[in-house]
């Protein structure tokens, strides 16, 4: 049982109060963020790193949209605008490989982007500010507690935006929560990237991604590899001219919890030891490696799930297979499922991995993003209200970038008219979303739910 100590109580500072603050600047605190901005509201975001882009920039997850590489028409919206205009500035970022044609953004150049991207969208950032707190009052969270370098500070605001993938105000704010599997509340692995130099170019291109990977898969099966992470695959990100690989997905903790602080320490750790032995293995057995050197670790060691917010609607697997329609749809988007081994097993008792069928899509009610005990609070990305399967599907980045769109926009039109997010009117925001470019379903000949 845990001891408790008195601590002094007095009253915070007062930072600022606006409109509508977005904690987390990810993905979905992105999409929020632009479209309130677009839509008329006074925008804060506070984030934790010193930059922008979540998962992109923090976990090195530069190949971010690569389950839709071969359907770039289904993604509309933010995501695609920001893409198109980093194109425009950055180009391929020095990306030689052309075994995977996924765009991939470069992590150092994205971070650039999206400070002036912000700027010109006249939205407020605060860095190196963590959420530690709220203020409530009845069923309204009226403020949220930051801790920063300059202390203890409170930010009033009339709508909260929670996108900080754990749904930590969300938690603060008293709402109901589910964590993991069901069954057991298992999580996904933790799992840290990182970034590799000296590669043999000429003899990358020549091989290609899938021969390393068949290398790394068969001696995994055989027990030979020697390697105590038991992960089968090794997806990489950009090669450059210089011989950089940008980034290696190989590295998995089991049983932690995201929200615990000893299980996230512990993920470090066992992450960069795995490390250290995966790129001694790479260098003895694929051919172009045996020079190479570790660059760096990402960041911090990325999650797949954590907490998921219950909801008004709580989204199903069955809802993602059959395609369901729903009046209050604010996202649509292809059918996929991306779970990985809970336990380290790896066999198909144990993962779920449906790549994109064109064919088949799916609908996200906006009724997944509305806590049902707080009136002014909104939740966008991973940490919406789905079961643990579904949300294999909804936590891809352009999802999580297109729902923080839908909170965003939500949240303005209920600042414009002086309404609860609760109370916005749906096909008001339907209409404002696929103004923004948002690809939703239309509403005729549709079976209700």
């Amino acid at each position: 049982m845990r001891k408790f100590v008195p601590y002094k109580k007095e009253a915070l500072p007062l930072r600022e109060e606006t409109d509508i603050l977005v904690v987390g600047g990810g993905p979905a605190g992105i999409g929020a963020a632009i479209q309130a901005a677009r839509n008329g509201a006074q925008v804060i975001l506070v984030e934790r790193h010193g930059f922008l882009g979540g998962n992109i920039t923090a976990c090195y997850v530069e190949t971010c949209n690569h389950f839709l590489f071969k359907h770039p028409d289904k993604v509309g919206g933010l995501y695609k605008e920001i893409e198109e205009k980093y194109k425009q500035q950055f180009g391929r970022s020095d990306d030689i490989r052309s075994d995977f044609p996924a765009h991939r953004f470069s992590s150092e150049y994205l971070k650039v982007f999206l400070d002036k991207f912000f700027e010109e969208n006249k939205v407020k950032i605060l860095y190196h500010t963590l959420a530690v707190d709220v203020l409530k009052e009845d069923n309204y969270v009226r403020g949220v507690v930051i801790a920063s370098k300059s202390g203890l500070e409170i930010i009033l605001a009339k709508i909260i935006i929670d996108t900080t993938g754990d749904a930590d105000v969300a938690a603060y704010a008293g709402v109901d929560f589910l964590k993991g599997r069901e069954l057991d509340g298992l999580c996904q692995p933790g799992t840290l990237n990182f970034r590799l130099c000296g590669v043999n170019v000429e003899k990358f291109l020549k091989k290609g991604a899938q021969y390393y990977s068949n290398i790394l898969r068969n001696m995994q099966e055989d027990k030979t590899s020697g390697l105590s992470c038991p992960r089968k695959t090794a997806p990489m990100g950009r090669l450059t001219s210089s011989g950089m690989l940008s980034y290696i997905n190989f590295s998995d903790v089991y049983r932690i919890d995201p929200t615990n602080v000893e299980d996230i320490t512990r993920g470090e750790i066992i992450a960069r030891r795995q490390i250290i032995e995966f790129i001694e293995f790479i260098k003895k057995y694929w051919d172009g490696f045996e020079n190479c050197e570790l660059v760096s670790f990402a960041p911090i060691i990325g999650f797949r799930d954590s907490r998921r917010i219950i909801g008004e609607y709580t989204l199903t697997q069955e809802d993602i297979d059959v395609g369901r329609y729903f009046p209050d749809e604010i996202v649509r988007y292809p059918r996929f499922y991306d779970m990985l081994s809970l336990t380290g097993r790896w066999d198909d008792s144990d993962t779920l991995y449906i790549e994109v069928q064109p064919d088949k899509e799916f609908s996200i009610p906006y009724r997944c993003l509305l806590p049902i005990s707080v009136e002014n609070l909104l939740v966008a990305g991973r940490c919406i209200s789905t079961e643990h399967i579904a949300e294999a599907s909804i936590r891809a980045i352009s999802a999580c970038m297109a729902t923080g769109e839908a909170a965003g926009t939500a949240a303005a039109l209920a600042i414009n008219n002086r309404t609860s997010p609760r109370k916005v009117d749906i096909s008001l925001l339907r209409e404002r979303l696929q103004k923004q470019g948002a690809k939703l379903t239309n509403i005729e000949n549709q079976s209700r739910k």
